[in-house]
């Protein structure tokens, strides 16, 4: 009876709250060009010092009363920016604030210029790095020899890992004031805000294409502690496991969300996401209806219907949540339900990274060492901002699949129902619409019911070739964008991390065998001049997985220590033993039992599901035989 009364309360919201639509901007190639860069852009306050001012280096802000937290009905919950979740420094994890980092910048001018020389160079002699495209062809491409396997991993743990990390960080570009396109026919970058990844004659695909595509560089803020010029990039939402994605990381972006009846989001028909046009910074490539576009906390939800799915479900299981508090507390008021689900559907999501994703991430090894597996308690030391480094281990853009499989339950079977090339879902959330709104349930049930193709390092041709094709054959690669990144960002050669992870010190290119195996140290010989230049995310991905992980011993590392961070550094965390924020021992005990497998059966009109969603090798079983939390325990 409550199920259907709240599924009844979460559709009525959608007649009684419509978005407002925003002015279209149709740019496919600026769509594209800042997914893989972070989407909000910033103005750029001083266009010779090519950074903006950092607003934080000289705001105080105090956090032992309440004007600046957050607190209903006398209860605290966190701020929407992340202000004051550490009481001793406020900015710690906010959004906004830089990144950190493991070593000193390895900007060419130690300020802003990218990493480009290679250390073979001398003082006489300048020798560059390896082109990225060069590296990605040598070292990421799949061929006939070099298959990429089928593993035990299904294309939901993908898209999952993706969501969290969307909930982590966002790194933004800079309001740069040029044309999209970097290049020009003399491979000339037109603008210091500008990469430009350079194609050669030889290239089997894009030398037909151009002789380049344009990546442009991240907004970057002048280091507080820094007058030489140096510049940092930041991190444009909270760094903590929150929820942001659905939320938002600001009042303004909140606002535009909630529906403010009954703590609801807001939806829209067939409760999706409420609708909105694409922007600038939130574009959407939908042949069938160009205007449609779905509004998230994240403006990158729209990116790939296997995103957009979980952007879904889990704003659903917001307001089924909501409706369900609704029902037992009556004197809430809309604010109080909002703060207290949204406090839960915050818990869930930590409860699933811990204990059904990073399991799956990281050798049980790992889980130990770093103190991953048991949560003792909150250590107001610990800054858990981004480490900059973590953008790069944490980006597993190998695992991305090379198509994406609808499916639906067919007697007793799931079973595919069509298989779309992904460079033709990319930014098309219109596919949820389809088939009178069956579009979320197919998804979800394709990428559950299917493998995710996985060899260290290796990438398929729809990341690597086609990734946002357009009209014009225009499309980027995924993996020269990665290495791009990092040599904008300053990021130090992946030698350094090896050091500083596992006390290896790499000289010689046999000094990589702990870690990569002979074919790959002898494909990375092939682009660079010394193991030294090895760039970070193609040392990261290349390394062999750690036992039945599927990160090696340095990625392991820069994941482990991040995610210590995010849980022992949340004043909020859901396990907390502080008695003005914890959850009841009932509570807790019902948010432990919270699964992904039952949050989709929940929030989907589907009978089945695999108990293990990230496994396909997990049996499909009746949604009725998994368990979930109660929330009975939640009456005031």
């Amino acid at each position: 009876m409550r199920r259907t009364l709240a599924i009844a309360v979460i559709l009525a919201i959608a007649a009684l709250v419509k978005c407002k639509p925003k002015e279209a901007k149709r740019d496919t190639r600026t769509a594209s060009r800042k997914f893989m860069s972070g989407p909000r852009s910033h103005k750029v306050t001083d266009p010779t010092k090519l950074a903006g001012e950092d607003p934080f280096c000289d705001l105080k802000v105090d956090c032992s009363g309440a004007s600046n937290r957050n607190f209903v009905d006398g209860k605290e919950y966190r701020t929407q920016s992340g202000q004051c979740n550490n009481l001793d420094n406020y900015k710690w994890g906010m959004a906004g604030v830089q990144h950190k980092r493991l070593f000193e910048n390895a900007y060419d001018d130690g300020k802003w210029n990218p990493r480009r020389k290679s250390v073979t160079g001398t003082n006489n002699e300048i020798v560059l790095l390896p082109g990225t495209r060069n590296i990605s062809n040598a070292v990421h491409a799949t061929d006939s020899d070099k298959p990429l396997n089928k593993e035990s991993l299904s294309d939901a743990f993908f898209y999952f890992m993706q969501f969290i990390t969307h909930d982590v960080t966002k790194t933004p570009e800079g309001d740069h004031k040029t044309n999209d396109d970097c290049c020009d026919s003399t491979k000339r970058i037109k603008s210091p805000f500008c990469l430009a990844v350079n194609v050669e004659e030889t290239d089997d695909f894009f030398s037909s294409l151009g002789d380049c595509f344009d990546v442009h560089r991240s907004f970057t803020v002048l280091d507080c502690n820094d007058t030489s010029g140096f510049r940092n990039q930041i991190n444009d939402i909270t760094a903590y496991i929150d929820g942001s994605m659905l939320y938002g990381s600001s009042g303004a972006e909140l606002n535009e969300l909630r529906s403010f009846i009954a703590g609801f989001l807001k939806n829209s028909t067939a409760n999706l996401m409420p609708e909105g046009v694409g922007t600038e910074d939130m574009e959407c490539d939908n042949v069938e209806d160009p205007a449609l576009c779905f509004l998230a906390g994240d403006t990158r939800a729209n990116v790939h219907p296997g995103l957009t799915t979980f952007h879904t479900v889990f704003m659903r299981e917001h307001n089924r949540v909501a409706a369900y508090l609704g029902e037992l507390n009556a004197a809430w008021n809309d604010d109080r339900i909002f703060q207290e689900t949204r406090r839960i559907v915050a818990a869930e999501l930590q409860h699933i990274t811990f204990n059904e994703m990073l399991p799956k991430v990281l050798d049980s090894s790992y889980v130990s060492k770093y103190g991953l597996s048991a949560f003792y308690s909150y250590n107001k030391s610990v800054d858990a901002s981004v480490i900059q480094e973590f953008n790069f281990g944490f980006r597993f853009h190998n695992l991305m699949p090379a198509v994406l499989h609808l499916a639906e339950l067919v007697g007793s079977s799931v079973e595919n129902m069509a298989t779309l090339e992904q460079e033709n879902v990319f930014q098309h959330p219109g596919l949820l619409v389809k088939d009178n709104y069956r579009g979320v349930d197919q998804v979800l049930l394709g990428i559950v019911a299917n493998g995710c193709p996985f060899i260290n390092g290796l990438m398929n041709d729809a990341s690597r070739n086609f990734l946002f094709l357009e009209e014009n054959g225009d499309s980027y690669d995924l993996a020269s964008v990665n290495i791009e990144r990092g040599r904008d960002w300053g990021t130090p050669a992946y030698y350094l991390y090896r050091q500083l992870c596992g006390g290896v010190t790499i000289s010689v290119w046999t000094d990589l065998a702990s870690t990569h195996s002979a074919d790959v140290i002898a494909d990375l010989q092939i682009v660079y001049a010394s193991p030294k230049d090895v760039d970070l995310w193609t040392g990261l991905v290349t390394e062999t997985a750690v036992g039945t992980s599927i990160a090696g011993p340095t990625m392991s590392c820069l994941i482990a220590t991040q995610f210590a961070n995010l849980r022992n550094g949340d004043r909020f965390w859901y396990e907390t033993s502080n008695a003005d924020l914890k959850f009841t021992t009932d509570q807790l005990s019902e948010l432990k039992k919270v699964t992904l497998a039952r949050v989709l059966c929940d929030n989907l009109d589907v009978a089945t599901m695999r108990k293990d969603v990230f496994s396909i090798s997990d049996s499909w079983v009746d949604c009725s035989t998994i368990s979930g939390m109660a929330l009975s325990f939640w009456t005031d």
